[in-house]
């Protein structure tokens, strides 16, 4: 029965690649919505170049690998802050406890939004007086569940809503991810597996755009492991449905149990190519968590500065 079980889950996450890959080949730039949700909601993410899928670990990785949510071993809450381009501000916020035999829930959501913006109109060019903002929200509620002691999967449902003007105009959809992780402990490495934004597509007024959906593949390995010390290299393979295949390769060593330095790169994207970071765990000043910062560079435009925090109970 455990054995048919399992079967059906591979078999289900293999159709949807084949059906995410069928659905979403050529460039399509222009024509998707929603690109808040591409924006990493782990700034560990952002250190190793955005190679993450085979990285899910914790409550960020309910936004694009919901498996990674059974590292953690009993409750544990997570934000992040992403200073995004153009005083734009992303966040993220969510709440995963683990269940001894059931699995794991989590609960998150994520926000993006500008600052206030002057109406100008024609025939005051310089402002009415008004001002107006634009914003996007995803309220998640996820599940996750260790299938063997090799396997694990997760799926991840989200009520997408957004404002173009304020509360005036605005749309929403639903939409779902799901995601896997296997262990390969011959080989010291892990496999990830990710669709996400698998949803309708937002309508605004009369016009009607995609969602970002995302097929993501990726594998880590263990190069080093002695005491407290640790080298991983992980790399991943993405194809999104306004874009072409965009590769991540990225690194990460931990040193003393303590200290993370990061570094990444990115092929095969149009304005960013290296990306790094770090990260402290204060376990050891009495506070059993993690705090992390990651730097995305740009090739015209200003890098972005992100920072998540996570606290274990």
């Amino acid at each position: 029965m455990k054995n048919h079980f399992i079967t059906n889950i591979i078999t289900i996450v293999v159709i949807l690649i084949l059906f995410v890959s069928l659905s979403i080949a050529g460039n399509r730039s222009g024509v998707v919505s929603e690109q808040f949700l591409k924006i990493s909601t782990s700034a560990r993410a952002v250190g190793i170049g955005g190679a993450q899928v085979a990285v899910a670990e914790g409550v960020s990785s309910i936004a694009f690998n919901p498996a990674g949510m059974l590292a953690v071993n009993d409750l544990s809450v997570g934000m992040s802050y992403t200073a995004w381009l153009a005083d734009i501000q992303h966040s993220f916020v969510g709440v995963v406890k683990h269940f001894p035999g059931i699995g794991a829930v989590g609960v998150s959501m994520i926000m993006l939004a500008t600052d206030d913006m002057p109406v100008t109109t024609t025939s005051f060019p310089e402002g009415t007086g008004e001002n107006f903002r634009a914003s996007d929200y995803a309220f998640s509620v996820a599940y996750a569940r260790q299938v063997t002691d090799q396997f694990r999967v997760g799926i991840n449902g989200k009520y997408i809503k957004s404002y173009l003007y304020n509360t005036k105009y605005s749309a929403s959809t639903f939409a779902f991810d799901i995601g896997t992780l296997y262990h390969i402990p011959m080989l010291k490495s892990h496999i990830g597996v990710s669709l996400t934004n698998i949803g309708r597509d937002i309508k605004f007024i009369q016009e009607q755009y995609s969602l970002p959906t995302a097929l993501r593949f990726g594998i880590l390995v263990d190069i080093l492991k002695e005491g407290n010390n640790q080298l991983i290299t992980t790399m991943q393979i993405a194809r999104t449905n306004d874009a072409d295949e965009q590769y991540n390769l990225g690194a990460e060593y931990l040193f003393n149990n303590f200290v993370s330095l990061r570094a990444g790169w990115k092929f095969v994207y149009d304005q960013e190519s290296f990306a790094g970071g770090f990260g402290v765990k204060t376990d050891q000043i009495g506070i059993q968590g993690t705090l992390d910062y990651g730097y995305n560079y740009f090739k015209y435009l200003p890098g972005t500065h992100s920072f998540t925090f996570e606290l274990q109970f």
